[in-house]
């Protein structure tokens, strides 16, 4: 799978914690949610992000794919 970079958006704003837990990606507050995106350069890749996600407990507005 080529390299493609993916946002996250989750509801809210995120704790120092939380955002230590994406260490490799950007994160951003805009607005009443907060963007994690990266560039994944693989399927398995974007699975484990999802899941760290759903483990944390983050409420999911939207995932896509972005321009690099």
């Amino acid at each position: 799978m080529p390299d493609r970079r993916y946002e996250v958006r989750v509801a809210g704003r995120l704790s120092e914690r939380v955002r230590d837990a994406f260490t490799e990606l950007d994160v951003a507050e805009v607005t009443a949610e907060t963007v994690i995106s990266g560039v994944v350069h693989e399927d398995e890749q974007l699975h484990a992000l999802l899941a760290m996600v759903q483990s944390l407990g983050l409420h999911v507005v939207s995932v896509q794919q972005v321009a690099p």
